[in-house]
């Protein structure tokens, strides 16, 4: 079975994490989740991220979007592509269906456990895969009663597909990495990314080697993954990994990640400079945001920072990217070829803020160079 695309739709902010945390630890690996809130940016974003299963609240499926009502518009604009819906009524499965929904599943009241949901969502995920062109897969016989499908259990019941033929490597190409001659002295560098960004950062942080300034990062993810993310890179990495906290001095050779839920800032504490974070309102519609962590940088660091624009879906970052390179910052766009979704990079590129775009892998080499 292939990776999967799973778009969840939740207008609960904790129900919405909830979600994406348990659907990334339990898909297999590679696979993507993204998520909105409401009818509107779930399509802005759909248009580009092109789901392989959608997860919708119940409850916006009827609400209108352009004269039509929301579940109605999904099943017809993408029509391919299974819907799972989910309520707090026994009764909604008639009514979801009628109005497009593959599947109703119902979601646990305030109080009652998550795991039994979850459960028999991932083996709803399962059946839709399989009805969607994918070879049918049985999950194993003993799932239920409280049992956890796990990633593990997925890939356990997968049939098992001989590889594809291997392809030709293309002969490859060095792209030309631009060192402004006239850049002032580096002590910052501030990275923003999305979807596909975990991936992106982990062929970026491993590659990396000291000495290097400090490295500040604002990848959207829920709260707990951004502390295990940081964990994992940390073992890989010869820089020193961690979640940012508030008070944290960013010292040089150290990389610091917002933690999910809080917008990161820095701010000078004489010749050093300290994080802040925090909970806040969205931004762009996603907490923490690159465009306030790049907004502060700006302020704080001048032109003695680098930006760094990453894969994800949207604009978040775009704008504060332009502003480190209105005040004299080397900044960097991940390109369209190397991106999972050329979103932020594109947008961060059509606005001027972005000095070079890079393969995702001449990032580091273009990292090194300019801040030594």
């Amino acid at each position: 079975m292939r990776n999967l695309r799973v778009f969840a739709i939740d207008n609960s902010i904790m129900f919405q994490n909830t979600l994406v945390q348990e659907l990334t630890k339990r898909l297999p690996s590679g696979s993507l989740v993204e998520h909105a809130g409401q009818p509107a940016e779930a399509l802005d974003k759909m248009a580009v991220f092109k789901p392989d299963i959608i997860v919708l609240n119940f409850a916006l499926g009827s609400l209108m979007v352009n004269q039509e009502k929301f579940l109605p518009l999904l099943a017809k604009k993408y029509s391919q592509v299974p819907i799972i819906t989910y309520g707090i009524l026994e009764s909604g499965e008639k009514a979801a269906k009628i109005l497009g929904a593959a599947h109703y599943l119902k979601k646990p009241s305030v109080g009652q456990p998550m795991e039994p949901f979850l459960n028999n969502l991932m083996r709803t995920l399962l059946v839709s895969q399989s009805k969607n062109g994918t070879a049918a897969v049985t999950p194993p016989g003993d799932i239920g009663g409280g049992a956890v499908v796990t990633r593990e259990i997925w890939r356990a019941s997968r049939p098992v597909q001989p590889p594809p033929p291997p392809k030709p490597a293309p002969s490859p190409i060095e792209p030309m990495i631009n060192v402004p001659p006239n850049a002032a002295h580096i002590d910052l560098i501030a990275i923003g990314a999305s979807t596909g960004g975990t991936e992106a950062l982990s062929a970026i942080i491993t590659k990396l080697e000291p000495p290097l300034p400090g490295i500040v990062i604002v990848q959207h993810i829920p709260p707990m993954f951004s502390k295990l993310f940081s964990e994992r890179l940390n073992t890989e990495s010869r820089l020193t990994v961690k979640e940012a906290v508030s008070g944290d001095v960013v010292l040089p050779n150290h990389v610091y990640i917002a933690p999910g839920a809080k917008h990161m800032t820095i701010s000078r504490m004489g010749t050093r400079y300290m994080l802040e974070c925090k909970p806040g309102p969205p931004v762009h519609s996603v907490c923490p945001s690159v465009d306030v962590l790049f907004d502060s940088v700006a302020d704080v660091a001048g032109n003695h920072a680098m930006g760094i624009i990453l894969t994800g879906i949207g604009k978040d970052g775009a704008a504060g990217l332009l502003k480190m390179r209105q005040l004299g910052s080397p900044t960097i766009g991940q390109d369209a070829a190397s991106s999972t979704v050329y979103g932020m990079p594109k947008a961060a590129f059509e606005m001027g803020a972005v000095q070079q775009q890079l393969p995702l892998l001449s990032i580091p080499d273009a990292i090194c160079k300019i801040a030594r």
